[in-house]
């Protein structure tokens, strides 16, 4: 399935649906305008609406829109964080029976030049969706859910090979200085590349030489190594080892990539 890490497709059905059901649980215990400390500025009701908006992205890009716009059209709705989350499950309900009815590797219109198929959008969704997860628990002060660990290894493929790897160039952004940080967890381990003002983000042995001559390593937990890199923990939630510039460069590009 175009180099991704192999996790189900029935699988990732069942992820999706599990993440957005954790999602509108913690806004329960949240008020709209409560910021998210992974995301400084942004609030959690801007961040189910965003989520909202990423679903009918998702939906636009398969075709599927025009069949499901009448249920809440192109306004977002009124009523606060209730109505925010009112539209976020009704679009997840939308984005799961499309899902549920077309094969993941069925042709579709994609931004990633290495996957145009349906299975990139339910791939997209999911870390999406667990991300935002994340942030609406830890701003409303409720236990963190567990991330399950095959979900996490392809969480950091993707993080690394989509945003890193593809998403900077696209967008015109390049490193400061040449090196590699090679990161590994869940035992597998990529190479994230910066050198003659290109990046690279490769799984080791495809290609992509890091080890041993890696300018620094980064690993730990699958689940600790996938939120550091979206920026959700701290540097001390991973072990690092080398040259810290690097891994701060590494980090610091992901930013701007990824919010």
């Amino acid at each position: 399935m175009n180099g991704r890490v192999p996790v189900d497709h029935g699988r990732m059905l069942d992820l999706l649906a599990i993440e957005g059901q954790l999602l509108t649980a913690a806004t329960h215990d949240a008020h709209e305008d409560l910021p998210v400390p992974g995301t400084p500025g942004r609030t959690v009701g801007q961040t189910v609406g965003n989520l909202g908006d990423l679903c009918e992205d998702a939906l636009s890009w398969m075709g599927a829109s025009e069949q499901t716009a009448s249920r809440w059209g192109a306004r977002r709705p009124d009523g606060g964080l209730s109505g925010l989350t009112g539209r976020f499950t009704a679009r997840l309900a939308d984005l799961l029976a499309e899902f549920g009815t077309r094969s993941p590797d069925e042709p579709c219109a994609t931004w990633w030049p290495e996957d145009h198929s349906v299975g990139f959008w339910l791939r997209r969704m999911l870390h999406a969706t667990t991300v935002h997860r994340v942030d609406v628990q830890v701003a409303a002060g409720v236990p963190m859910t567990s991330i399950d660990i095959a979900q996490a290894v392809d969480g950091i493929d993707e993080a690394l090979r989509l945003w890193f790897g593809y998403r900077l160039p696209a967008l015109g952004i390049s490193a400061t200085r040449s090196c590699s940080v090679a990161v590994s967890a869940g035992g597998r381990t990529w190479c994230a590349s910066a050198k003659q003002r290109r990046l690279e983000a490769r799984p080791a042995g495809s290609g992509a030489e890091c080890e041993p001559v890696a300018t620094a390593t980064l690993g730990g937990e699958p689940d600790a190594v996938y939120l550091w890199l979206w920026g959700r923990l701290p540097d001390r939630a991973v072990e690092v080892e080398g040259d810290l510039d690097a891994i701060a460069q590494l980090w610091g590009l992901l930013r701007l990539a990824t919010w």
